[in-house]
């Protein structure tokens, strides 16, 4: 069976495979497709069960926040609506005390009012009185008598206070009070007889708290003469001199709030009350239990039930919240906002079942929904079974009649194309591939022919290449040799001199670089030193080097031969002759300087080049060389003119001269050498090492500097060493 099977032509081959292959992959897709439609089903029915989980939970958990959310809002209109009355009652009462400040501070004179007095007459509900305690009774006090007589014309002001306030009065820092009140029944006003005879407004905490106060303020709760409970609401007044009195109104606040309680009361069954600074409750719509007012009420802080205990402590912190809590062993929502003018805190009981129930309801039919939908899509998936089924065979027929036809198809060019990659592949690069199917087996031919005619270009010009590279790398390593060989060598001429030490180096950033260095001797006293750095790099910076280093050399030599020369003339007879047939516009900046080896006398111009560094044996370190402006690089100006400087150098005076290819070396970061780390390394050698001790320190550290970092110009260095004649 097996020798048959590869006995079969290519057609029948693929013929098999393609039905085989077809069958199998069916097969496979269809019980992973049954495997996963089970799945499918599972995780799609679980799913929907958790996100209707979910979305229940979050429906409920939402009703429960607006439910809360409305009666925090509830709570907190009744305390802003007790809140404002107070706020009324408290402008009221500045009111009342400006009126007494003008009528004290007016300049005219007024006429005393007669008002009746409790001592003598009957005094009506509403009827304004003044009275006077016993010190100022019968007292001939004449300030007392003209402020009084001012004091009297508050009765009006009083008088319109009747209509909205049970009493309103004002006393005076002399001991009168000029009052009014309103009785429960409408009748004449009763006084008791202590009142009569003791009675002094300065004595009574309303006047002291007023008098320590500089803006309304209230007093505690307490029960008035009539046995309601009351606060008042107090203020000072003054006169020219100053502090002169205190007025008040007396207000019920048990009526604010119960005003306040009626206000959207639509929250259902609870309980409203308002606790006071000391935690007791001061008013409540409860007759029984721990919120009932009663005068043996407690801390509402130390209550046994401890949600109610905590929430109480917050109350009175002056804060506002929805929470959970438990009282009379009843479970509630406790709302609650603060009532800043007094301490006090309202607080208003819900049912716990009133703020869920509309959760729990809202959660039950998103529930009762999903489970209508999970049913829903259990049915389709049965369904679906019966037409995947009758699919799939109607599939398996197809494939069997197509794989007949796209056998023969793609059998026939295959083994064309066979056949000529092999021709190819034996190095009949000139065979070409005639295939006409139209499909990817076409393209695939011309493919093939494009690579060939590719690969017989390729292999041509790789060996041109190849050839013009290996000719290209021996001119410029013969290049390279020749410019080395034209950079002067210290030994042995210059290597045992007592009256010098001289170093010199050149890394190129190419094969062949723009930078030279050069030093000679004029005559048997006189050694001439160049660095110079020619602008651009590789082949052309290299000739123009050339030129300038010959230029430089025979004008140096020239003006040296016709007796003492000036030196600032030979770099302007250089630069000249580089200006001269300068098409390419190339430059070269110069150091140039003469060492007298018996005096130490060194002569310098600098064209245009980095300032060298000078270490003075007497200082002990290296310093940049103070420079006049730069002048023009050789090259440019043809009519530049240069300056001529001198330096005296001591025994062990060092001077090294480099390119900016040091100073501008740059890291992988992109950051620059720069001047000051070039002088920090030399400093910290030192002037006393050998020169090219010097020069390798500042090598090294250039490349510990740079790292991995390419070479972006090139580097010289040269140091010269004067130690005398020696």
């Amino acid at each position: 069976m097996k020798q048959k099977l590869f006995a079969m032509d290519i057609r029948r081959r693929v013929l098999l495979v393609v039905l085989s292959g077809s069958l199998l992959t069916l097969l496979a897709m269809s019980l992973l497709s049954f495997a996963g439609m089970s799945v499918t089903e599972d995780k799609v029915i679980e799913s929907g069960q958790a996100m209707g989980e979910n979305a229940a939970r979050f429906t409920e958990e939402f009703a429960e926040k607006q439910a809360t959310k409305r009666i925090s809002a509830i709570a907190q209109a009744r305390a802003e609506r007790i809140e404002h009355e107070l706020k009324v009652t408290a402008d009221d009462v500045r009111l009342l005390a400006d009126v007494m400040t003008e009528l004290l501070r007016s300049p005219e004179d007024y006429p005393q009012l007669v008002l009746p007095a409790p001592r003598r007459d009957t005094i009506a509900s509403g009827e304004s009185y003044l009275h006077l305690s016993a010190a100022l009774d019968g007292s001939e006090n004449d300030d007392a008598q003209r402020e009084m007589g001012r004091a009297t014309h508050l009765a009006g002001p009083l008088h319109a206070f009747s209509r909205t306030y049970s009493a309103a009065f004002a006393g005076s820092r002399h001991g009168y009070l000029v009052a009014m009140d309103v009785t429960a029944d409408g009748g004449p006003k009763q006084f008791s007889q202590q009142f009569l005879e003791n009675y002094d407004p300065r004595e009574m905490g309303w006047y002291k708290l007023g008098a320590r106060s500089r803006q309304p303020d209230f007093t505690d709760v307490y029960r008035d003469s009539n046995g309601q409970i009351c606060i008042t609401c107090v203020a000072p007044f003054h006169d020219d001199s100053g502090f002169a009195g205190v007025v008040g109104i007396d207000v019920n606040p048990e009526e604010i709030y119960r005003e306040a309680v009626s206000i959207a009361s639509e929250e259902g069954p609870g309980a409203s009350f308002v606790l006071g600074p000391t935690g007791r409750v001061l008013f409540s719509t409860r007759t029984a239990g721990v919120l009932a007012v009663s005068s043996e009420s407690q801390d509402l802080r130390l209550c046994e039930e401890k949600s109610l205990a905590f929430e109480a402590a917050s109350m009175l912190a002056g804060k506002s919240d929805v929470q959970p809590v438990t009282v009379d062993g009843e479970e509630y929502y406790l709302a609650y906002a603060p009532i800043g003018s007094l301490g006090w805190s309202f607080g208003m009981l819900t049912g716990k079942d009133a703020v869920i129930y509309p959760g729990v309801q809202a959660r039950d039919n998103v529930l009762s929904q999903m489970n209508t939908f999970t049913g829903q899509l259990r049915t389709l998936f049965r369904q679906m079974i019966p037409w995947a089924a009758g699919t799939l065979l109607l599939l398996v027929a197809i494939l069997s009649a197509l794989g007949v036809q796209v056998s023969g198809h793609f059998a026939r060019p295959i083994l064309a194309l066979t056949e000529g990659v092999k021709e190819i592949a034996h190095g009949n690069l000139d065979r070409k591939l005639d295939l006409r199917t139209g499909d990817e087996i076409e393209h695939l031919a011309g493919c093939v022919n494009d690579m060939t005619d590719a690969l017989k270009e390729s292999m041509e010009s790789l060996s041109r290449v190849t050839a013009e590279k290996e000719r290209i790398a021996t001119e410029l390593s013969i290049a390279r040799n020749i410019q080395t060989s034209m950079l002067p060598s210290i030994a042995p001429r210059f290597s045992q001199s007592q009256a010098y030490e001289l170093g010199a180096a050149m890394t190129p950033a190419k094969e062949v670089g723009g930078d030279f260095y050069d030093f000679y001797m004029l005559d048997d006293r006189h050694l001439a030193v160049t660095i110079a750095d020619v602008s651009g790099k590789g082949v052309p910076a290299a000739l123009f080097m050339v030129v300038a280093k010959t230029v430089l050399k025979n004008a140096a030599q020239a003006a040296t031969a016709q007796g003492k020369p000036d030196f600032a003339a030979v770099i302007g007879q250089a630069n000249r002759q580089l200006c001269e047939n300068n098409d390419e516009m190339m430059f070269v900046t110069v150091f140039f300087g003469v060492l007298d080896i018996g005096t130490g006398d060194f002569t310098y111009v600098n064209a245009g080049h980095n300032p060298p560094l000078l270490y003075r044996a007497t200082a002990g370190r290296f310093d940049y060389l103070p420079m006049a402006a730069k002048t023009s690089a050789l090259g440019i100006k043809e009519r530049a003119v240069f300056t001529e400087d001198h330096l005296a150098l001591a025994p062990g005076d060092t001077l090294l001269l480099y390119t900016d290819g040091v100073t501008e070396a740059l890291n992988e970061a992109g950051e620059l050498y720069a001047e000051a780390r070039l002088e920090a390394t030399l400093n910290r050698q030192g002037g006393g090492v050998p020169v090219d001790s010097l020069l390798a320190a500042v090598r090294d550290d250039l490349r510990a500097f740079a790292g991995a970092a390419e070479q972006s110009d090139d580097i010289t260095v040269l140091a010269l060493r004067y130690q005398g004649q020696g």
